[in-house]
């Protein structure tokens, strides 16, 4: 599946956002982090990292994980590459 920014629409008919989509398959996203082959792209406008924290947060919590400091160690591990703006 993909989404285009502002130029697909979600299931209300609004415009879609990258956030959106991954909120669709955020449990299934979350299972793929949790194996070390998997790397994150991210590039675009700044808000979109937080994005990221508004989705998986809740679901890092529910697994007793902190997501900042999972997303930070991705980082280290050199798996969560972040180009924003």
């Amino acid at each position: 599946d993909y989404a285009v920014s502002r130029e697909d629409k979600n299931a209300a008919g609004q415009k879609m956002y990258i956030q959106t989509k991954m909120a669709e398959y955020a449990e299934e996203l979350w299972e793929m982090m949790q194996d070390e082959k998997t790397h994150i792209y991210m590039c675009g406008l700044k808000g979109m990292e937080s994005g990221m924290a508004e989705c998986f947060g809740p679901i890092a919590e529910k697994n007793g994980i902190v997501w900042t400091e999972f997303a930070k160690a991705m980082k280290k591990a050199d798996r969560y590459h972040v180009e924003v703006y």
